[in-house]
Parts: C-alpha cells; structure tokens; sequence
C-alpha cells in the first residue's frame, strides 16, 4: 500500500467559544490538508516540540525519546493508517539493532515523538485521500498560539 509522507502546517483550536478541540493540521506536498483532533495535553506537547520549546522537566514525550535513545533505538518514521468510526490508528515504527518493530499507537503520541525525532509522518494514502478536506471547511480555526494568549 502506498503511503505519502506529510508535513505538520500547525496546531489550531475549532469550535465553538462555548467548546473548543485541539487538531493538528497534516498537509501533503499538494497543500491539501488532513485534520487530526488530540487531546489538549498532545496538543501543548505537539506545540511545545514544534516551537523548540524545552520543559523544565521532561514531558512524557521527551521521556519516551530518552527511553529509546537509551536503548538503542531509533524511530524511523510513523504511520497514520487507519480510520475506525471516527478514531484513527498510527503505528510508531523503530528500529532497535537489527529489528524493525511497529507499535500500535495514538496518531497524538506519534506526532509528538516525530517532531522530537525529526521523523517523518508517513500516511496511507487512501487514507489521506478519504479524509483530507479544503481549508475553506474549517470554521472557528485560530492557531493555539492565539488561543493561549487569549486566555491570559
């Protein structure tokens, strides 16, 4: 099956005033764009890696990159390939000595070890091709950029 390797273009809030989602925002190398909602612990994450930022302490995503630079692995990419009503599925993809092993994982949890590694976010064409909208479609978007300074 063929995959195509993404770009992050950002993290942004939808929605209402009322009620507001976090989604990270893929774009192929045509600018057509996939949303991916996380949870708004992901998405600071996702953000903070983004923007260089380091924790004072580290986040559970620096501790997991430690964990696998510590023995001996290394991601090499990760896969976004499926959609089950409604929730998408990704496999982070690492190579430990002279294994390659993929590991079920949130599609959140893979961005925000891609971004930490510098590995490419691969996903399943069809995929993509199935769920990837118009950015005209996204109503009440603001980057979390202006969603934080918002609430402060």
């Amino acid at each position: 099956m063929e995959n195509i390797t993404t770009t992050i273009k950002g993290v942004y809030m939808v929605g209402s005033p009322k009620q507001v989602s976090p989604v990270v925002l893929l774009a192929d190398d045509d600018g057509h764009i996939m949303p991916i909602f996380v949870g708004h612990a992901e998405a600071m994450s996702i953000h903070i890696a983004l923007n260089k930022e380091v924790a004072p302490r580290p986040m559970t995503h620096d501790l997991m990159v430690s964990l696998l630079n510590e023995l001996g692995g290394t991601v090499t990419h990760v896969l976004i390939d499926d959609l089950d009503e409604g929730t998408f599925y990704a496999r982070l993809v690492v190579d430990t000595q002279d294994l390659q092993k993929e590991l079920d994982a949130r599609p959140s949890d893979c961005i925000a070890i891609a971004v930490r590694t510098g590995s490419p976010i691969q996903v399943r064409k069809t995929l993509f091709d199935q769920t990837a909208i118009e950015s005209s479609e996204l109503e009440g978007i603001s980057s979390l950029d202006d969603f934080i300074t918002k609430d402060t």
